[in-house]
């Protein structure tokens, strides 16, 4: 990858302030997913092995760091997220940490429209009984 020929170097230790310190917003993101990472370290991880706007593939999505450190570092993310509500968890970490929504490619409803939706389908098909 040859970092420090391009004017990025790296020991093997990284120092970063882990998601249980103790700070604003710790204790919803300990409850969204039990193995956030810091934004921070992904993003430099990403920034060690691309290219602004390259494509980062993340498989195992979780909570959606990796999509966040993308964004703030000028990549482009694809993830892959095999459980529901993790990904609901990953698309509104992303809505707060960009300020945008997120809208659905091929409706173009935005995903506040479509868990507004869900939601209301499911009291609905509750009260079916």
């Amino acid at each position: 990858i040859e970092l420090g020929r391009h004017g990025r170097s790296r020991s093997n230790v990284w120092h970063y302030a882990g998601v249980n310190a103790f700070r604003a917003g710790r204790m919803d993101e300990l409850r969204s997913h039990p193995t956030a990472k810091p934004v921070a370290l992904v993003a430099d991880a990403i920034k060690d092995c691309t290219r602004r706007g390259d494509i980062v593939l993340d498989t195992f999505s979780g909570s959606g760091t990796t999509i966040m450190a993308a964004e703030r570092v000028g990549r482009h993310a694809r993830a892959l997220e095999i459980e529901p509500r993790f990904v609901d968890v990953a698309i509104r970490r992303w809505q707060a940490f960009t300020r945008r929504d997120a809208v659905h490619a091929e409706t173009g409803l935005s995903f506040d429209e479509i868990a507004a939706d869900s939601a209301a389908s499911h009291k609905a098909s509750s009260y079916h009984g």
